[in-house]
C-alpha cells in the first residue's frame, strides 16, 4: 500500500503542474481542463469513495497553495469529485479504471457535479448566472473530458501491448 500511495503523490504532484502549465498555455477564453478533477476521479474509482475525496482535499489544497489565488477552491470540488465519482467504485473493476471510455464519462458527469455545486463560488459577484454556468460548468466539463478521451485512448492502446 506504501508504493501505491508514494505512486499516487507523484502523480498528483505531475498532475498540478501540468494543470499549472495547461491554466497558462491551454485555457480557452479562461476555460482551462482540470486534470486535478481527472486525477481525483482515478483516485475514487481505483480506491473506492473515502480515499477519493480525502485525497481530492488534499491535491485540491496543493493546487490551490501553488496554482490558484483563492484557496479552498479546488479542494472543495475535489472533495465533491471524489464524493460523487466514488459511486462508480466497483472492486471487480479495478483494472479497468482509465482504460474504457466509462472513465471519460464517469469524469464527464463527476466534474458536471463538482461544478455545479461550486457555481455558487464562481458566479459571486456575476448578475448572469447563465453564462457563468454556460462557460465554467459546460465549457470545463467539455474541456477536461476531451482530456479524459486521450487518457483512455492512451491507456487502452498500452494495454494491447503488455
Amino acid at each position: 500500500m506504501t508504493k501505491r500511495l508514494l505512486i499516487y503523490v507523484a502523480l498528483g504532484i505531475a498532475a498540478v503542474l501540468v494543470q499549472k502549465f495547461l491554466d497558462d498555455f491551454a485555457s480557452i477564453n479562461s476555460v482551462s481542463p482540470q486534470l486535478v478533477i481527472i486525477f481525483v476521479v482515478y483516485l475514487a474509482l481505483r480506491e473506492g469513495q473515502l480515499f477519493g475525496m480525502s485525497g481530492g482535499f488534499l491535491i485540491g489544497l496543493l493546487n490551490d497553495l501553488l496554482v490558484t489565488h483563492f484557496i479552498g477552491y479546488t479542494s472543495f470540488v475535489g472533495v465533491v469529485a471524489g464524493f460523487a465519482a466514488g459511486f462508480f467504485f466497483k472492486e471487480s473493476d479495478i483494472e479497468l479504471a482509465a482504460r474504457t471510455l466509462n472513465f471519460a464519462w464517469i469524469c464527464a458527469i463527476t466534474l458536471a457535479i463538482s461544478e455545479l455545486a461550486a457555481l455558487p463560488i464562481i458566479a459571486s459577484g456575476e448578475l448572469d448566472y447563465l453564462y457563468v454556468f454556460m462557460k465554467f460548468t459546460v465549457g470545463t466539463t467539455i474541456y477536461t473530458s476531451v482530456f479524459a478521451m486521450v487518457i483512455v485512448f492512451v491507456n487502452g492502446r498500452k494495454s494491447h501491448y503488455v
